[in-house]
């Protein structure tokens, strides 16, 4: 995997490493993926730097990225495409800031229906379509430096979109799929941080760790789920990335394969 190492977020890679099936490499560079850049020390600046960073696509929600937004990088444009609908937007912590966890860890919502839920509001959702509709409108553009997309953790919304991207390039599924799950190599930091954090606002509640971790890993039942939506929605994925989210294969082919 292309990890980039940066102090701040420990989940963020160049997407360069892929190959397609038909063995056509992604290039280096030009699309990168990440959790929140809110703070980015100036040693991660001078590090996104040299990829030549030129676009930040954030699908956070409007009150996020303007509340939480991320440290900005002199003559990076920065661009807010809201993923969910405004009022049931995942209630996502930044990495240093997690008041009101119970709120996302509770037996209520359930972790795991709440997360499905998630997924299925980004495939079908005004909001979700626009965004992912509005990512790959940039990502055709002639772009000479690179785009970085990013969520709150680079899990789910960031999840999705490299997963769209991916599969329209050629990428198989099964590395797709690896791709997406990568992520629980950071994640699994994440909740490290976080459990003691839970148990201490809850009174010692440990019946709620199970929650965290649904909540905070990217599982293949979440990306399965996303796909059979598409499926019972819009009759099949080539049809969903064409018809609906109108996206441009061969143009993005042009752009982003090295032979």
């Amino acid at each position: 995997m292309r990890n980039i190492s940066l102090d701040s977020t420990h989940n963020t890679r160049d997407l360069g490493y892929l190959k397609t099936k038909n063995g056509e490499r992604l290039k280096k560079k030009k699309v990168l993926r990440s959790g929140s850049l809110m703070f980015l020390t100036e040693k991660d600046m001078a590090t996104l730097k040299r990829y030549h960073l030129e676009v930040v696509i954030d699908f956070r929600s409007e009150r996020e990225f303007e509340r939480k937004a991320d440290k900005r990088i002199q003559g990076v444009r920065y661009i807010n495409l809201p993923a969910l609908p405004k009022k049931e937007h995942v209630n996502s912590k930044d990495q240093r800031s997690d008041s009101n966890l119970l709120e996302l860890v509770n037996k209520d919502t359930g972790g795991f229906r709440m997360l499905m839920e998630t997924y299925e509001k980004l495939i079908i959702a005004p909001e979700g379509i626009k965004a992912y509709q509005d990512f790959f409108n940039i990502l055709e553009e002639d772009h000479k430096g690179s785009i970085l997309f990013h969520c709150s953790q680079g899990k789910d919304r960031t999840g999705l979109g490299a997963f769209f991207f991916e599969y329209a390039l050629g990428v198989s599924k099964e590395d797709c799929y690896k791709d997406y799950l990568y992520t629980n190599k950071a994640m699994k930091l994440k909740i490290e941080e976080l459990s003691p954090v839970v148990i201490k606002e809850s009174q010692g509640d440990y019946s709620l760790l199970p929650i965290l971790k649904d909540v905070f890993m990217a599982k293949v039942e979440y990306l399965d789920y996303a796909l059979k939506t598409i499926d019972d929605h819009f009759g099949s994925f080539d049809n969903y990335l064409i018809h609906i989210l109108h996206v441009d294969i061969n143009r993005l082919k042009e752009i982003y394969l090295d032979s």
